[in-house]
C-alpha cells in the first residue's frame, strides 16, 4: 500500500488488500500458519495451465471514509463472464493448504468484483487453478457467484484496509520528509565512519552488496543505519531491516534509531522478538488455538493502530505485551502487523535467512528493502546449518513408541516399511567402506555430490506419510488429540526440510551417509551457502554485511554470496596502538595431543600475564574439555586467586551473574575461563577496568571431522584454498572475536596474549587487525611478564 502524494490516492495491489483484510476478519486464522506465497505465477506455470495467453491488468478506483484508493490487479485470463486466477502451492495441487485457499479465493473474489463492476456483469464464474511448480500438477476449482455476494465481500475487506490509510499518509507526508533531511546524530565523525557511510549509501542506492570490516569503536551501527534511512526518505527504499544474531547489537541499533528521533526525525521502528520469547501462553496455540486467551484476530487491526497511536519511536516486546493483553491478540502477530507500518525493523538474522523462520509477508516475494547484516561473520556457519538437514533411520520409527500412535494405523503400517526401504536403498553405497570400531560394531562413511533418485523418492514418501497422518489427526477428538497434532506437525516439517534440501541440491551441497551399527545417518550438507545467500538478499534492494572481524575480507565476500563486482571496505581502528599490548607465545603447543603435557606451561603463562597488574582477565579456550582441565590446573597452582569458569548449558541467571562479577569494583584478581566462539567471546562490552586482559589459548580451529574435510576438499577445488577456508580463517575469527573483548572504547587499555606455536605461521599474521601492528613474539613467561609490566608502566606515566 503506497500513498501517491501527487494524485492524493492510495495505491494498493490485489494481493496486499486481501492479506491485510484477512488478518482482520479471519477469527479462525491460526497464529502459527505460514503466510501464503502470492508471487506472480512463473512463465512455466502460465504456459502449462493457460498456453501463451498474457495476463490482463485490471485497475479499479474507489473511495472509503474520505480516502481515495486505486486497486491494482491482474487476471490470468478473462473470457466473457469467466475470471481465471492461477495460484502457486508448495503442496498437493488437489489439496492446497487452508491458508492458500483463503488467499486464492479472496483474490479471486476481489478480482471478479473489479471486473464485474467495470463490465456491468451480474454473475461471474471464478476459476482458481492451484499449481505445484515442482511436480507440474495443477487442479482447477470452479465457483459461481453474483455481484451482490462479491460486493459484500469487497466492502468487508475495504473496511479493514481503510484503517491503515492514516499511517500510510503520515509516512509519506511527515516521516519521509524528515528522513530526507536526516542529520548525523553525533557532532564528531570517527575515523573510518565517513568512508563507511559513503560506501553503504553507494551500495544500497545501486542495489548491490557491500562487505565491510570495521573494527570496534568505528561506530558501525550508525554508519549502516544512517545512509539506509536517508534512502528511505529519498524514496529509494521502502524499509530497513537491521539483522543481527546478538541481542546486545539489536539494543545498540535501537539506541541508534532513537538518537535520530531525538534530533527531530520522525521514525517508526520495532525490535522483533521470537514467537517463543514473545508468548506468555507457552505456545499453547500449537496444540489448539482455542485454548489461547490471546487469539482474537478480529481485533488485530485495532491493536496495531492503538500501538501506532502511542507514538513510540522503537517498539519493543514490553510495549507489545500491554496492547496485546488489552485487545486479546497474539503478541507475535501484533509484532508482525506493526512491522508493516515501520521504517526500520530490527530482528534476528533468522528472520531473513532461515528457510523455516523467515518472515513470509516480507520475504516471500521481496521488496525495496535495505538489508543491514551485523556480526556477518556468524552467518557463514549458521547458514550452513540452516540449509542442511539430516535424518537417522532409527528415528523414523520412534513415533511408534509414543502413546497416541495407535490412533494412526497409517503410521503403524507405513513407518517400519519405509525405514527398511531407506536402509536397503542406502546400504549398498556404504558396504565397501565398512570397518569395525573399537567395540566391534560396523561403521562407515561416504559422501556424494548427487542424490540417488530412490532417496529423493523416499523423502517425498515420508513427507506424504506424515502429512496424511497430520490431516487424519485433525479429525480425531480425544484427550491426546492436541499432543498428537503437535507431534505430527513436527515430524511433517522435519521431513519436509529434507525434501526441500533435496529439491535445492546442487553444486554447493554434498550428501553424507554414515553407518553406525544398524543405523544410517543421512545428511544433506550445504558446504557452500553463498549461492543461497545471494538469492535471498536479492529479495531486498541492496545489502551491507559488516563486522569488526570480517577478515580476510575476500574470504567473507566469497562465502557470503558476493563476487568480484561486490564492494569491499576495510576501515582502520580509531584507537591508538599504544592502548594495547599484544604478545605471542609461540613456544607452547596446544594441539590436542600436547595439551596435557603443556598444561603447566599454559598456567604459568596466564600467571605471568596477570601478575603484572591486578584486575579482571578472561582466558579463552577452544573447548569445554580443555577449559575444565586448564582451570583445574590453574586453580590448584594458584588457590588464592578468584576463578570463574563458563559452564555448559548455563541458565540465564548464571550467565548474568558471570558477567556481573566483572563489573564489580574490586582491587583484586578475577580470572574467567571461557570458550572461544561462546557467549562471552562475542557481543560482550566490558569497558574500562571491567576487563584489562585476554589470554587466548589455541588457534580456535574447528575440530577435524568428515564434514570439515569435505569443506576443505570443496574449497580446494573452487579456490585452491581448502585448509584456509575450512579451518584457518574460521579459527582465527574466533581468536579475533575473543581478543576483541579487551579494547571496547577509546579510553580502554589492556593486554592480549596468544598462546600456540602455530601463531608463528605467516598465514595467521595476515589475518590480524591493524590495531595489533605492535605485537611481539615472546619466548617465555618471564619475558612476557617483563614486557607487560613495562606496558603498564608506560600507561601509568601517561596519566
Amino acid at each position: 500500500m503506497r500513498y501517491d502524494i501527487e494524485t492524493g490516492k492510495i495505491l494498493i495491489t490485489l494481493g496486499e488488500l486481501v492479506l491485510i483484510a484477512r488478518r482482520g476478519i479471519s477469527a479462525t486464522l491460526p497464529v502459527d500458519e505460514d503466510e501464503p506465497n502470492i508471487s506472480r505465477p512463473s512463465l512455466m506455470i502460465r504456459r502449462a495451465a493457460l498456453g501463451d495467453k498474457e495476463p490482463i491488468p485490471v485497475r479499479f478506483g474507489f473511495d472509503a471514509l474520505g480516502y481515495s484508493f486505486e486497486l491494482i490487479g491482474e487476471a490470468d485470463m478473462i473470457e466473457g463472464e469467466e475470471v481465471t486466477v492461477l495460484f502457486s502451492t508448495d503442496t498437493n495441487a488437489s489439496s492446497p493448504k487452508s491458508e492458500e485457499i483463503r488467499q486464492a479465493r479472496g483474490m479471486g473474489f476481489i478480482l471478479s468484483y473489479m471486473y464485474a463492476s467495470i463490465e456491468g456483469y451480474d454473475n461471474i464464474s471464478l476459476n482458481i487453478i492451484y499449481f505445484n511448480e515442482n511436480s507440474g500438477e495443477y487442479d482447477t476449482r470452479v465457483e459461481k457467484t453474483d455481484i451482490s455476494t462479491l460486493k459484500k465481500f469487497f466492502d468487508k475487506c475495504v473496511g479493514e484496509v481503510v484503517k491503515f490509510a492514516r499511517p500510510e499518509i503520515d509516512r509519506v507526508t511527515e516521516r519521509l520528509p524528515s528522513l530526507r533531511s536526516l542529520k548525523f546524530p553525533h557532532k564528531r565523525v570517527r575515523e573510518g565512519q565517513d568512508e563507511f557511510v559513503r560506501a553503504a549509501y553507494r551500495a544500497l542506492s545501486r542495489g548491490t552488496s557491500l562487505y565491510a570490516s570495521s573494527p570496534t569503536g568505528t561506530g558501525k551501527t550508525v554508519s549502516a543505519i544512517y545512509p539506509a534511512l536517508k534512502l528511505v526518505g529519498e524514496g529509494k527504499e521502502d524499509k530497513v531491516f537491521y539483522l543481527t544474531p546478538k541481542t546486545t547489537t539489536a539494543l545498540s541499533a535501537k539506541d541508534c534509531v532513537e538518537s535520530f528521533a531525538k534530533g527531530g526525525a520522525k521514525i517508526r521502528g520495532i525490535v522483533l522478538t521470537s514467537k517463543e520469547r514473545s508468548c506468555k501462553q507457552r505456545l499453547i496455540c500449537k496444540r489448539n488455538i482455542r485454548f489461547c486467551p490471546l487469539s482474537n484476530m478480529n481485533k488485530l487491526a485495532e491493536a496495531t493502530l492503538a500501538l501506532y497511536d502511542l507514538g513510540i519511536t522503537v517498539v519493543t516486546i514490553y510495549d507489545i505485551h500491554g496492547i496485546a493483553t488489552e485487545y486479546s491478540v497474539c503478541p507475535y502477530e501484533l509484532e508482525l502487523s506493526y512491522a508493516e507500518l515501520c521504517d526500520i525493523v530490527i530482528c534476528d538474522i533468522n528472520y531473513l535467512f532461515d528457510p523455516r523462520a523467515y518472515i513470509r509477508r516480507f520475504f516471500n516475494t521481496g521488496g525495496r528493502f535495505a538489508l543491514l547484516i551485523d556480526e556477518a561473520h556468524n552467518l557463514v556457519e549458521r547458514s550452513r546449518e540452516m540449509y542442511s538437514a539430516e535424518l537417522l533411520t532409527s528415528d523414523i520409527t520412534l513415533p511408534l513408541a509414543e502413546p497416541y500412535t495407535e490412533a494412526s494405523p497409517m503410521l503403524l503400517e507405513a513407518l517400519p516399511d519405509i525405514r527398511s526401504r531407506f536402509i536397503s536403498a542406502l546400504y549398498p553405497y556404504l558396504k565397501d567402506e565398512v570397518r569395525e570400531d573399537k567395540n566391534g560394531d560396523p561403521v562407515a562413511a561416504v559422501h556424494f555430490s548427487y542424490i540417488p533418485n530412490e532417496l529423493y523418492s523416499l523423502f517425498l514418501e515420508l513427507v506424504t506419510i506424515y502429512e496424511g497422518a497430520l490431516k487424519a489427526s485433525y479429525k480425531l477428538r480425544d484427550e491426546l488429540s492436541d499432543l498428537r497434532c503437535e507431534r505430527y506437525r513436527e515430524l511433517y516439517y522435519s521431513a519436509k526440510a529434507l525434501l526441500d534440501r533435496a529439491s535445492a541440491f546442487g553444486g554447493g551441497y554434498r550428501l553424507f551417509l554414515f553407518l553406525s551399527g544398524e543405523d544410517i545417518r543421512i545428511k544433506l550438507f550445504c558446504v557452500d551457502s553463498g549461492d543461497v545467500i545471494r538469492d535471498i538478499i536479492a529479495k531486498g534492494r541492496g545489502a551491507v554485511f559488516f563486522s569488526a572481524t570480517l577478515s580476510p575480507i575476500d574470504y567473507y565476500r566469497a562465502v557470503l554470496g558476493g563476487d568480484n563486482t561486490s564492494e569491499v571496505l576495510e576501515t582502520r581502528s580509531p584507537f591508538v596502538p599504544e592502548a594495547l599490548s599484544v604478545s605471542i607465545i609461540d613456544k607452547i603447543s596446544t594441539r590436542y595431543s600436547e595439551r596435557e603435557r603443556t598444561l603447566p606451561m599454559v598456567s604459568r603463562t596466564i600467571a605471568a600475564t596477570i601478575s603484572a597488574r591486578r584486575g579482571n582477565y578472561m582466558v579463552f579456550l577452544p573447548s569445554f574439555e580443555y577449559l575444565e582441565a586448564l582451570s583445574r590446573d590453574f586453580s590448584a597452582k594458584y588457590p588464592s586467586l578468584r576463578v570463574l569458569s563458563q559452564k555448559r548449558n548455563m541458565t540465564d541467571k548464571e550467565k548474568a551473574d558471570f558477567l556481573a562479577a566483572f563489573e564489580e569494583d574490586s582491587p583484586s584478581y578475577l580470572i574467567g575461563f571461557c570458550v572461544m566462539g561462546g557467549i562471552y567471546s562475542e557481543g560482550v562490552d566490558l569497558v574500562g577496568k571491567s576487563l584489562i586482559g585476554a589470554i587466548v589459548v589455541g588457534i580456535g580451529m574447528p575440530q577435524l571431522s568428515y564434514e570439515r574435510e569435505c569443506l576443505a576438499e570443496y574449497y580446494d577445488d573452487k579456490f585452491d584454498a581448502g585448509k584456509l577456508y575450512a579451518y584457518i580463517y574460521p579459527g582465527m575469527n574466533r581468536v579475533l572475536q575473543a581478543a576483541g573483548r579487551v579494547i571496547r572504547s577509546e579510553n580502554d587499555r589492556g593486554v592480549i596474549v596468544l598462546i600456540d606455536d602455530r601463531f608463528a605461521d605467516p598465514i595467521y599474521k595476515k589475518t590480524v587487525p591493524d590495531l595489533w601492528r605492535g605485537m611481539e613474539y615472546v619466548p617465555d613467561a618471564k619475558s612476557l611478564n617483563e614486557r607487560i609490566k613495562k606496558f603498564w608502566a608506560d600507561i601509568d606515566s601517561e596519566i
